[in-house]
């Protein structure tokens, strides 16, 4: 199978190196792959590619690209890879982000139960004082709430439970194993849920079914010692709900990796905001982000 391979991006460990392609085409002799720089190049190239791997593909080069089999992107949203409009071309997401994802969940986590805000603010200001530290807790034993349980919020439950978390996960379809998590609930019972848990984690799609499906009503419903945590899209979330929450201590701390406008503008009020950590969407950020997508595909695709 000949493979084009196009995966240009401005965050470096985003963008393939060769030596990563090398390791993927010892893994698959059977397959030849040509690395391509340019867009230009890419569409030329289509005519006789079997597959693609990419970070963007326009619709209209299923066109282009007769013998086709299938598009691959490592992203899991579906914004930058049109669907074939004939059907002919399947197009392939990747799904191996909650390996690194879950890990900077725990990271959060472990942020606020361990107070490591406490810590960074006394060294900056030398101050060696231990009973700052009286009301931290343990994780084990807590709840988290997983609202989107598919393969980011299952690769989340797998870490969470590790550490002794119990973990109920949120779907639409609670017809389904929910191993790791301990028991999987339909979407309906969020507001009842919401008061029982100590930490309520979204892993959403950003379809227009999760528009602020956290606002002012449910972050009213949270504990105050509660934390929200958005790794998954920001439409899911009411900013403007979220800052009167926080600021008036309403929940105990919040972390966001996405907004509902990227990148967040400089004058944004959730950078001011008390008690909200933010992140770059970031969050599936690593060195062996292609390497594992490329184990995915050598093992599931190719």
């Amino acid at each position: 199978m000949k493979i084009l391979v196009w995966l240009p991006n401005e965050i470096a460990t985003f963008a393939v190196q060769p030596n990563q392609l090398s390791r993927l085409a010892e893994r698959c002799p059977e397959h030849s792959f040509q690395l391509l720089a340019h867009e230009q190049e890419f569409v030329a190239a289509l005519p006789d590619a079997e597959a693609a791997l990419v970070w963007r593909f326009d619709a209209p080069w299923y066109a282009l690209g007769p013998r086709l089999g299938f598009v691959a992107t490592p992203a899991a949203g579906r914004e930058l890879v049109m669907p074939d409009p004939s059907g002919r071309v399947r197009t392939v997401h990747g799904h191996f982000h909650g390996k690194i994802m879950g890990e900077t969940l725990l990271a959060m986590m472990l942020h606020v139960s361990r107070r490591f805000d406490i810590c960074v603010e006394h060294q900056r200001l030398h101050r060696y004082a231990r009973d700052s530290y009286i009301e931290t807790r343990r994780l084990a034993g807590q709840h988290a709430l997983i609202i989107g349980y598919g393969p980011l919020g299952r690769e989340c439950a797998r870490l969470l439970k590790a550490v002794g978390l119990h973990v109920t996960g949120l779907k639409r379809n609670a017809q389904v194993d929910p191993a790791p998590a301990d028991a999987v609930v339909p979407a309906e019972r969020l507001r009842e849920l919401l008061p029982q848990v100590d930490h309520v984690v979204l892993t959403l799609p950003s379809d227009t079914g999760t528009d602020h499906l956290l606002g002012a009503g449910e972050l009213e419903l949270m504990r105050p010692s509660a934390c929200v945590y958005n790794l998954g899209r920001g439409n899911a979330i009411d900013e403007a709900a979220l800052v009167k929450a926080l600021s008036a201590g309403h929940i105990a701390h919040a972390f966001l990796d996405v907004f509902e406008r990227e990148p967040l503008p400089s004058d944004s009020p959730l950078w001011d905001t008390p008690r909200l950590s933010i992140l770059p969407h970031a969050s599936a950020i690593s060195r062996e982000y292609l390497d594992l997508w490329f184990e995915e595909l050598a093992a599931e695709q190719l």
